[in-house]
């Protein structure tokens, strides 16, 4: 970003990572930071001078999501045009920021978040239904401001790193239409779990009685600097690297999953299986792959996250499997709307189920994951990361290697480079 004549750089952040990206900002910029807004689901563990930190709710919007957006764009707009805006967006602001439009409240926006969560559809559908509903998604919040000095830098949680579906794109142009948005919404049969006025306002936007997303024809967004801070292909090589390290072979599916939970489970376990079965496979093996798979809840549904039923799915597949282990987990350490992170299931969690008197079908039937894994031990709670690149599946095969080196822990070392940082500033 050309900063031209204007020292001022305005930190504007949503997202889960909002706060360590606002402090790393700071420390580069220095004097020229002239404060800022962020919005994230969990208070900063550190102080950030300058910078109004408003909370947000995740994975649906409520009270707090809607001050935060009204917040950001009162902010956004208040920016001299001869100041530059530095917006820092991560996963998690679709829903930890948002301002519906005249006409639907909180009630609407939380019944049709609730309804995407859980219809199977697809980031890109979910998000051109969202994007089109909000007066902050789909580069809105990047239009509202003055300066044309402006730029993004993002941390991406979604498979193939689109800007516009990051975070719903709040600074970037959007390249569907309402057309796009209804289309999503009868393709995933959810005509009558919208609420009315979300329907009506969508089908007045195919009829063009409602304003347009900014497109990418248009100079003012299009043009302005866009980059990435991190993705899924960083978490996935940092786990092959760490595993190499541990003295295990990785072997790298995809930094690009994507489908139906419960059958890409199936099938990272049955890799596993062929792995542990054959021999002079050159192992110990570690499985690695992140993205973003889909779930389809019922109409009544326990508890649960799509890492959860992931773990869960896999139990029948790895049934009796010696020395085999599969470990799927939100790197935002949030698996769906509980506290846990993910799941970890061995060759031995079937046996285990059996003896507890636990239907493990029927826990993946009723999508009550959290209640099944808690009581076979095989749970996973991190609490939050501060950050998110989506979801990360590794599985182990063989004996775990023996005499190497460990290393430090990413979160000791994390927390090392906060206080260093801190240090520097003061």
């Amino acid at each position: 970003m050309r900063l031209g004549t204007s020292p001022r750089v305005h930190l504007v952040a949503f997202g889960k990572a909002a706060g360590a990206m606002v402090e790393g900002a700071q420390d580069r910029l220095g004097p020229w930071s002239a404060g800022g807004i962020a919005v994230a689901r969990d208070p900063p563990p550190f102080p950030l001078p300058g910078i109004q930190f408003l909370l947000g709710e995740h994975p649906v919007p409520k009270e707090g999501s809607l001050r935060s957006g009204g917040a950001v764009l009162e902010y956004v707009r208040a920016v001299p045009s001869e100041d530059a805006v530095l917006f820092l967006v991560s996963g998690g602001a679709s829903s930890l920021l948002e301002a519906p439009w005249e006409g639907m409240g909180l009630w609407e926006i939380s019944q049709t978040y609730a309804a995407l969560l859980g219809s199977g559809a697809p980031i890109e559908a979910v998000n051109a239904i969202r994007r089109h509903l909000s007066p902050v998604k789909g580069g809105r919040v990047a239009e509202a401001t003055a300066t044309n000095r402006f730029a993004t830098l993002a941390i991406s949680d979604v498979v193939g790193d689109a800007p516009h579906d990051i975070a719903s794109g709040p600074t970037v142009p959007d390249p569907s239409s309402f057309l796009d948005a209804l289309h999503a919404v009868t393709s995933f049969h959810l005509e009558e779990k919208l609420p009315l006025p979300v329907l009506e306002y969508l089908k007045m936007g195919v009829r063009g009685a409602r304003p347009e997303t900014p497109k990418p024809t248009e100079r003012r967004l299009a043009q302005a600097p866009f980059a990435l801070a991190a993705s899924t292909r960083v978490a996935v090589d940092a786990a092959a690297s760490r595993a190499r390290r541990l003295g295990y072979r990785p072997l790298v599916l995809s930094s690009r999953i994507v489908g139906r939970t419960e059958d890409v489970a199936r099938v990272h376990a049955a890799i596993l299986v062929e792995r542990a079965r054959a021999e002079g496979t050159g192992g110990p093996w570690a499985l690695l792959s992140g993205g973003e798979t889909t779930v389809t809840l019922p109409a009544h549904s326990g508890r649960g996250g799509r890492n959860q039923q992931f773990a869960l799915a896999a139990v029948g597949t790895l049934d009796g499997v010696r020395r085999v282990a599969l470990l799927s987990i939100g790197t935002d350490g949030i698996d769906g709307p509980t506290d846990a992170a993910g799941g970890c299931v061995t060759g031995a969690t079937a046996e285990r189920a059996r003896s507890l008197g636990l239907d493990v079908d029927a826990a993946l039937e009723e999508h009550a994951s959290y209640e099944a894994l808690g009581r076979l031990g095989c749970r996973i709670t991190t609490g939050p990361t501060g950050t998110n690149v989506s979801d990360l599946n590794v599985g182990l095969v063989g004996p775990a290697p023996r005499g190497r080196s460990t290393g430090g822990t990413g979160r000791s070392s994390r927390r090392s480079g906060a206080r260093a940082s801190r240090r520097r500033r003061s």
